[in-house]
């Protein structure tokens, strides 16, 4: 993994990144920019771009929506509620299983992606009604 270069705008964005819930990139610029209005647009994407690129954050790519993204690194899964967009970390212990037996066969393993689509608890609960 490629080691990024830290200034101080890339150190606001990912420590929004840290605190936020798999924003999209216009999501984290709009929570970034009334705080830092001289972080523009264009840096919060390439500083996210850049970061994923690295493997230092995770990029998810569910359906046809706009990515998000993750600084949670730990193995753990996604669910995008098809309903309302949310993204869900779901941490499975037998995906730790799974990546340990790959890597008993040999595999060396930078990443793993396994995201869920559905409908989300809040969602399920609202249809009910």
């Amino acid at each position: 993994m490629k080691q990024v270069r830290n200034t101080k705008q890339k150190q606001i964005i990912i420590d929004a990144l840290k605190c936020a819930d798999h924003p999209t990139a216009s999501q984290l610029f709009e929570s970034l920019h009334s705080q830092n209005p001289t972080i523009s647009r264009a840096t919060v994407f390439r500083v996210l771009a850049q970061y994923a690129e690295s493997g230092s954050i995770k990029k998810i790519s569910i359906t046809d929506n706009d990515a998000r993204f993750d600084a949670r690194m730990a193995p753990h899964a996604h669910m995008f509620c098809a309903d309302c967009g949310r993204v869900c970390d779901i941490f499975l212990s037998e995906l730790d299983g799974l990546l340990s037996a790959t890597q008993q066969k040999g595999y060396k393993i930078y990443s793993t992606e396994l995201n869920f689509v559905g409908v989300c608890p809040d969602c399920v609960k609202n249809e009910v009604n």
